[in-house]
């Protein structure tokens, strides 16, 4: 079982998103940022998922505050769509946190969420 933890905006679209794309294979709770990082960092979640109008200023900040720049990556800003290519390596890269733009869930939170299963292991 896949645990992440959600915040920012739109978290119960991103909730369903996540189960839809993971079925049986994955838990998502609604969170805040703060509580959501803070359950990764002591083994509580596997990852967290968070949007904002950008898509990189409060999807990310306090998570990246807790969690440190380099396990966390934005995989879409406003105006830009996700690419499977970037998730592909941002998640074999091991980052924890992903952070999209609210007009981008639909598309990269099923990315996210598939490529996580992709390199389970």
């Amino acid at each position: 079982m896949i645990r992440f933890v959600i915040g920012g905006l739109e978290k119960n679209q991103i909730k369903q998103e996540i189960e839809k794309a993971g079925g049986d294979q994955v838990e998502a709770v609604v969170s805040t940022d703060f509580e959501g990082a803070k359950k990764i960092k002591a083994g509580e979640a596997d990852y967290y998922i968070g949007a904002c109008n950008s898509g990189g200023g409060a999807a990310l900040s306090v998570v990246i505050g807790i969690l440190g720049y380099s396990n966390c990556s934005t995989v879409a800003k406003a105006g830009g769509r996700p690419k499977q290519e970037t998730i592909e390596k941002l998640v074999k890269e091991g980052k924890l946190a992903f952070g999209t733009a609210v007009e981008s869930i639909d598309t990269a939170v099923p990315m996210i969420v598939e490529e996580i299963l992709k390199n389970r292991g």
